[in-house]
């Protein structure tokens, strides 16, 4: 869950071809603090989105993969990312939390909760002090190293989305944006939120660069 600062997460579906039978079928963005609506995207303006990602382990996989799974859910690029090899120029920072597991293939069965995510809550670019968004993932101990390989890999998507404005979790379990993800690729409502998201006016927006 997102707590003021940072968004805390632990995290079986294949990429589908984008459907638009439900076009009023999303889950709430925005964090509401009354009078205040607090809504973040990153405006075409500061397209593509670089992401500096940790060299360690699969990271470097995990990211550009993460990336395509979220500019699959647009029709009109309305975002984009890249990844860039100097930390000092990037948008989002994604890091090892902890131990580095090892590179290996991801376990095919049921998700199991190796793992966890926190990400930095965009509200805080409001805060002139902070000008780039952070990532992390932590592994958990007694799961194999197929298990946490699925799960840094859904998790990574997942707090992405967190990065890219989705704020709120979604009720909806099969959802990679649940506060517990069990699936491997943002669902149908995933991407209805994000396409919303992306075409309402925000009242946040990141520091120039």
């Amino acid at each position: 869950m997102l707590l003021a600062a940072v968004a805390i997460v632990a995290a079986c579906a294949d990429p589908v071809t984008p459907d638009r039978e439900c076009l009023n079928c999303y889950y709430s963005f925005a964090d509401t603090f009354p009078p205040d609506t607090f809504i973040f995207h990153w405006p075409a303006g500061r397209l593509p989105v670089r992401f500096w990602a940790d060299p360690r382990g699969a990271m470097p996989t995990l990211v550009p993969y993460a990336i395509r799974a979220w500019e699959a859910q647009f029709l009109y690029g309305e975002f984009s990312g890249v990844v860039v090899s100097d930390s000092s120029r990037a948008d989002v920072i994604i890091t090892w939390a902890g131990t580095v597991p090892p590179d290996v293939p991801p376990d095919t069965g049921a998700a199991q909760p190796a793992c966890d995510g926190a990400t930095t809550n965009p509200e805080l670019f409001s805060d002139s002090s902070v000008n780039v968004l952070q990532i992390s993932i932590d592994v958990k101990s007694s799961y194999s190293d197929g298990a946490v390989a699925a799960c840094v890999r859904r998790v990574t998507i997942h707090e992405m989305g967190h990065s890219l404005g989705l704020v709120r979790h979604s009720p909806y379990t099969l959802d990679i944006m649940n506060p517990t993800p069990t699936v491997n690729w943002p669902s149908a409502e995933d991407r209805r939120t994000i396409e919303v998201l992306y075409h309402t006016t925000p009242t946040i927006v990141p520091p120039p660069r």
